[in-house]
């Protein structure tokens, strides 16, 4: 039989099958690539607005007597002891307090 012109079709409609698939394959990832970089600048937004916890460090007590108004008060304490705020940045950029703790002592 001819065995060697089989072989040698097979392997032509092999050689051409893969070319075909290369122009898919790249296009297929050209599109992925431009479609993770969309999806990416479409969601920095809602990142960035997520909720995070900020510690503000203990200030020393002239400072806080002075933010106090010279009266030991919840702000004098609060203000000696710092604190953190959960805090996220609404559509118009300012920062938004959601909620607030003493620093964990752990």
């Amino acid at each position: 039989m001819n065995y060697p012109i089989i072989a040698a079709l097979a392997l032509l409609a092999g050689a051409t099958t893969a070319a075909q698939a290369d122009p898919a394959n790249a296009l297929g990832r050209a599109v992925g690539s431009f479609s993770s970089g969309v999806s990416q600048a479409a969601m920095q937004p809602l990142i960035n607005s997520q909720p995070q916890w900020v510690t503000i460090a203990p200030r020393s007590k002239e400072e806080c007597f002075a933010e106090s108004n010279d009266v030991i008060n919840s702000t004098f304490v609060r203000c000696r002891r710092g604190r953190q705020e959960l805090t996220r940045f609404d559509a118009a950029g300012n920062r938004v307090v959601l909620s607030e703790r003493g620093i964990p002592e752990w």
